[in-house]
Formats: structure tokens, sequence, C-alpha cells
């Protein structure tokens, strides 16, 4: 199935083996994507480069201090595509970050 939503693993490791706290962290970052998605949707349909990438350059850092490598990865893509101004790509990444967000709350329950 390839990589996990979440590296529980590495992440654990990086917070000195404090789970709670991880959980605790991902949850914030669960948050603060379902608060980002729709700013991030309408910068997308905007054509909002700027917001694009700094919206996905935001999320990117905190999921991949996570453990959240496959959605930081997206929003990697995300940035760059922003960065570029070449946002042709992007409907179809935002859609993947929706399912994988999706995925990261169900691990998470």
């Amino acid at each position: 199935m390839g990589k996990k939503i979440i590296d529980w693993e590495t992440a654990i490791e990086r917070l000195g083996g404090d789970k709670e706290f991880l959980v605790e962290l991902l949850n914030e970052l669960v948050e603060q994507i379902e608060q980002t998605l729709p700013e991030l949707k309408t910068a997308i349909e905007q054509k909002n480069f700027a917001e694009v990438r700094s919206m996905a350059h935001g999320l990117k850092g905190a999921a991949a201090n996570l453990g959240a490598d496959k959605i930081s990865d997206k929003f990697y893509e995300l940035e760059i595509m922003g960065k570029e101004e070449k946002l042709d790509g992007a409907p179809g990444v935002y859609n993947e970050i929706v399912q994988m967000y999706e995925e990261l709350k169900q691990e998470l329950s």
C-alpha cells in the first residue's frame, strides 16, 4: 500500500518517546489543515500563487515534523507549483491532500 499516513516510530522518537504529546500535536495539525483547506482551495481557484505557496509551505513543515511525510510531500508539491506559478495540477494535488487529511483523522480516532 506504500507509506503509512504517519511514521509513528520516527515521530515518537523525535519527541523523546512521548506518544501522548505526539497525538496531541497531530490533532492540532488536523485542526490546522481543516481550517486551511477552504482558503487553500480558494487560493488555487483564484490562482493566488503567493498564498498557495505560503499555506502549503507552513503545513508541509508542520506535517513533516510530526512524521506525516506523505501529506507533507503533497503540500511540498503545491508549494513548488505556487512558487513556479503553475497551478495546472494543483486541484488534483489538493484532492489528494483532502483524502490524506481524512486518512489522518481516521488514524487518530
